[in-house]
């Protein structure tokens, strides 16, 4: 029997123990994010392992088929700290017949492990990393989220500006707290029905994340993230949440809306850009995981740039 002591499951319980290895970790690629992870501990059976100071995340480890290791959480300043925990990871994944694969790691880390190819048995590394668009996240400028600026936003400005006049005196906003958190969930629950949660794993697994999310609304908050909610004639029919990235890009969670309100999702989209404007420069609205709707939706509203990533094989 192996032993896979070192790998923890990964819980909230343990936020605070990990959250340090995040202070000198910098990446634009919303995967690794330490909420996103929680929200998706449970589809991806997500586990932890520490080595020589830095933290990996250990997807699908009852599944040798698909397990995979996130890029290192920590300082990528220091190179020979980071290929020290890197042959350290090689020689745990050995001892317990893990196959060594990376997932959706960035440019810095996938050059270093190219340079250090003959750490992994010699392989010629850089043969071995594929990358696939579907997984590449969208940033957009903030200022252009909230501004709308030209002829290539004009649909979306017709769409934000029908809901306005529509709804004008029948709406408003709210940041989210605890009083109102539950109000989000009510959003949340009916766009899951809307949308067949029933009959799809995955939206299961993501409806799952939001209900804690907003059940435990004040941790959450506590651990920096933060939302907006829309009230439409007093229901709640739009919410918005995500938290800081880097020091200049805020990402997006979640944004769920209701079905029958038409231009909401270019309300609550706007709503959450606003509120951020003054503190980050740019917003990740996450991959399109190769949804065609979900491609048109993010790509209309015109990246500034995309975050590739690369997979090891």
């Amino acid at each position: 029997m192996q032993d896979y002591s070192m790998l923890k499951p990964l819980t909230k319980d343990n936020y605070d123990m990990l959250k340090p290895y995040y202070k000198a970790y910098q990446s634009e690629a919303h995967d690794f994010n330490l909420t996103n992870l929680i929200i998706w501990r449970n589809k991806y059976d997500l586990h932890t392992i520490e080595l020589d100071g830095y933290l990996w995340i250990c997807f699908y480890l009852k599944d040798l088929e698909q397990t995979a290791f996130s890029e290192p959480i920590g300082d990528h300043g220091n190179e020979e700290a980071l290929k020290q925990s890197t042959a350290a990871l090689l020689d745990f994944c050995k001892s317990v017949g893990i196959p060594l694969r990376f997932r959706h790691v960035g440019a810095v880390y996938k050059d270093r492990l190219i340079k250090w190819g003959t750490l992994i048995d010699g392989n010629d590394m850089e043969n071995l990393f594929f990358t696939n668009e579907d997984s590449y996240d969208y940033c957009y400028l903030t200022e252009d989220l909230v501004n709308l600026p030209g002829k290539r936003y004009h649909r979306k400005k017709n769409n934000l500006n029908q809901f306005n006049k529509k709804y004008r005196d029948r709406h408003h906003h709210e940041r989210i707290d605890q009083t109102n958190a539950l109000d989000a969930l009510l959003v949340a629950r009916s766009w899951c029905i809307d949308s067949g949660c029933s009959e799809n794993q995955d939206l299961c697994k993501e409806f799952e994340g939001i209900k804690d999310i907003l059940r435990d609304w004040n941790f959450y908050s506590q651990h920096g993230v933060e939302g907006i909610i829309i009230y439409v004639d007093g229901l709640p029919k739009a919410f918005s949440i995500g938290e800081p990235l880097t020091q200049n890009m805020f990402l997006i969670h979640i944004e769920k809306a209701s079905h029958d309100i038409q231009g909401i999702y270019a309300a609550i989209n706007h709503r959450m850009a606003a509120h951020v404007l003054d503190r980050f420069t740019y917003i990740n609205r996450e991959q399109d995981l190769g949804i065609e709707g979900l491609r048109k939706a993010k790509q209309a509203y015109n990246p500034h740039h995309m975050v590739e990533k690369w997979s090891f094989k």
